[in-house]
């Protein structure tokens, strides 16, 4: 079932059967409002007057709540996808927890500050959101129910501190040096957790892993992998298939078809702007008069007298491939297919920062002198038909490389790029830090088990917060067994008997709890991050005694 909110943007699946109820294992389970009434409400959610700390509780409680329900519903390989809509019609499927909070707009301050920690999460890991997001509402709800009883608020953030600090702690006693079938493991659980097919994760996590160790090849030691400016990454309709290439990947034709489809070791030239001849550059007062055909011939003879110049300008520099962020004359474009050049014209600003990163080229303007030492150097440049598309592939030996990724279904290719996004991420944090953890939920149920040994030590109200922070951290295995379609009760209760007998443990996707084998891994780097990120973010929320509006 699909229901659209009032304001029509954005549209979300209804949540799996047996979702309600006291399951989630925290202190308090909110009835499960109709997914129309739970976006209508969220979105409408916001402060209008002060908050104190009674009305506070209300409200971190009602809406954590909310927001838990949908992201938790998403969570893992077969969990539920939300589709989006805006306001032109455009619709695209995502199961990227921060997106959904993104796309609801969110205005109450607490929403915002769980905006924040998907945002954090993102830029430091690259992936990961969604479990920081459940941690940090499981968190919150459970503090709720202590604040009830009476504990304070402080009390409680040192408590979390301990049980954090604790969960820490053995998350370094379980890491795993990742070999390299652990490393693809690992890759490939990231990419398959956003619901796409296996044969896509598994072609994906081997073109993301490769194209990290070619980045890396490049890199200083003490340097960091900048992804965002190092990889390319396209998407088209196609037959599944993912292409890595060394080099730079361009969805563009050349500007006619009479110029050449292969150049070996180009030498290139970026141009800003349009490659035009303007009134301004012939007469700048602006006072021609074209009232005979004498005038107007007279006009077009010096028009392409311009023209001429600046693709000779081109030419002395020596340049044989051309690209030009704007429009291009018709005299110049004729000049340059008679002299062999190869020309692309109406590039976007990302794809020519890619080229000039990869071949070093400098960006010019046509009024400027056009020296050689403003040329970049490739290996090859080639013009290739590939399902019906033409595109351009330029070679070049350095850390800049692109992917091309081909997905059959129009919806599908929203997801498959968050896949190769935090396959990618992920391959990269394995890179600098190879250490993995049981995937499946096995470690998040080791660590609540280790966290209700840990309070037992424990004197004063600080076990009950420990308590609360190992509900929350169960609640992850949960959410993921009950979206396979398990019983959530009696998977735990099979993880248990299994991690007793001292069996490494985990939920499989065939909806049966096993032993680990095949072996299933998550990057321990993000479970850190998640862990410390999300108590962080409640800490800084349960500090807040009251909401005042500022006059």
């Amino acid at each position: 079932m699909i229901i659209s909110n009032a304001g029509g943007f954005v549209l979300f699946t209804s949540l799996p059967s047996g979702f309600a109820g006291n399951q989630s294992g925290f202190s308090k389970a909110s009835p499960s409002p109709i997914p129309d009434e739970l976006i209508r409400t969220l979105r409408e959610r916001s402060v209008t007057e002060p908050v104190d700390d009674v009305s506070l509780m209300f409200h971190i409680e009602t809406l954590v709540s909310d927001i838990l329900k949908m992201v938790a519903s998403s969570y893992g390989p077969l969990g539920m996808n939300k589709m989006i809509v805006n306001p032109v019609g455009d619709v695209y499927l995502t199961s990227d927890g921060k997106t959904i909070l993104k796309e609801i707009d969110l205005l109450h301050p607490v929403a915002v500050s769980l905006k924040r920690l998907g945002q954090s999460m993102d830029k430091s890991c690259g992936d990961g959101t969604k479990y920081a997001l459940i941690l940090a509402c499981g968190l919150l709800l459970n503090a709720v129910s202590l604040l009830r009883k009476k504990v304070h608020p402080m009390t409680i953030i040192d408590g979390y501190e301990l049980a954090m600090g604790k969960a820490y702690e053995m998350l370094e006693f379980v890491c795993e040096e990742a070999d390299n079938e652990m490393i693809f493991s690992a890759v490939y659980a990231a990419a398959f957790s956003k619901g796409i097919e296996g044969e896509q994760a598994t072609a994906l996590a081997k073109a993301m892993i490769q194209t990290v160790i070619e980045i890396d090849r490049y890199a200083d030691e003490s340097s960091f992998l900048d992804l965002e400016e190092n990889v390319k990454i396209l998407k088209k309709r196609g037959s599944p298939d993912v292409l890595t290439f060394q080099g730079v990947i361009l969805d563009e034709i050349p500007a006619r078809e009479d110029m050449p489809k292969q150049i070996l070791s180009p030498r290139i030239l970026l141009l800003r702007n349009d490659l035009k001849v303007k009134s301004g550059y012939l007469n700048p007062e602006h006072f021609i008069r074209i009232d005979n055909p004498t005038t107007a011939f007279d006009f077009k003879c010096a028009k392409n007298d311009v023209a001429e110049n600046f693709a000779l300008k081109v030419l002395k520099s020596g340049a044989n491939l051309v690209f030009c962020e704007g429009e291009v004359d018709a005299v110049i474009e004729e000049a340059f297919a008679k002299n062999k050049i190869l020309l692309f014209k109406r590039l976007k600003e990302a794809d020519l920062d890619y080229i000039a990163r990869a071949t070093g080229a400098q960006y010019s303007v046509i009024l400027e002198d056009l020296t050689p030492d403003l040329l970049g150097f490739a290996d090859e440049i080639t013009i290739q038909k590939t399902r019906y598309e033409t595109f351009a592939y330029l070679a070049v030996s350095g850390p800049i490389t692109s992917v091309l990724i081909h997905e059959p279904v129009k919806y599908g290719l929203g997801k498959i790029e968050e896949a190769a996004d935090d396959a990618l991420n992920t391959a990269a944090l394995l890179l600098k830090n190879p250490s993995v953890v049981t995937g499946g939920g096995g470690t998040e149920y080791f660590l609540a088990r280790s966290l209700r040994i840990f309070a037992n030590t424990l004197d004063g109200k600080a076990q009950l917060a420990v308590l609360e922070f190992a509900k929350a951290v169960e609640a992850v295995p949960k959410f993921l067994a009950q979206n396979i379609g398990m019983d959530s009760i009696d998977a735990l209760i099979q993880l248990s008997a299994m991690q007793e007998e001292g069996i490494d443990a985990r939920i499989d996707v065939s909806g049966k709890v096993m032993a680990n084998d095949p072996q299933v891994f998550d990057c321990a780097t993000v479970k850190k991050y998640g862990l410390v990120a999300a108590f962080e973010c409640v800490a800084n929320i349960l500090r807040v005694d009251e909401i005042l509006l500022k006059k």
